[in-house]
């Protein structure tokens, strides 16, 4: 993609591509499949995990995946992370359910990056450690990511 160019997305269609590349990504994968994509994130690592083809212009843009852990709370390691995922992709499962076309889909934008952030926080506790996960979908470096991000749970406290 250009500097230039410009690809307009619908955030329930950036929903389902995030939803669609993190189940087949680590829940349609083998295991240990699955783990080695983990490991790359857990090294910091945006992982190229496609092309994104515009019905409209023809342009193709490149998908990333990318993790934001430092706020995670206590032992970070494949289980702990599938747990959370898991909880996530149920939460969308459960979003969609209730709004099939996710006309209430709730987000939050940001106006200067162009990059959504979907309200739907998905709380975890293993142990005494409670972690809040949350995806968003970010235009960066010539490419559209799709990134994990552990949230600092206590800002989700009643």
């Amino acid at each position: 993609m250009t500097d230039n160019a410009t690809i307009n997305i619908e955030s329930h269609k950036l929903f389902i591509l995030g939803a669609d590349l993190l189940a087949s990504g680590f829940i349609q994968q083998k295991p240990e499949d699955a783990k080695k994509l983990f490991k790359q994130l857990k090294r910091g690592e945006k992982i190229d995990v496609g092309t994104l083809n515009s019905e409209v212009t023809g342009g193709v843009i490149a998908l990333k995946l990318d993790l934001e852990r430092s706020q995670y709370r206590g032992q970070f390691n494949y289980p702990n992370f599938e747990t959370s995922l898991k909880a996530l992709l149920q939460k969308f499962a459960t979003e969609l359910r209730k709004d099939n076309e996710l006309k209430d889909l709730r987000t939050l934008t940001n106006d200067q990056s162009g990059g959504v952030l979907f309200n739907l926080p998905s709380g975890v506790q293993v142990g005494d450690d409670i972690n809040v996960l949350m995806m968003a979908v970010e235009p960066t470096e010539g490419c559209l990511t799709v990134r994990l991000i552990f949230m600092e749970p206590d800002q989700f406290n009643a």
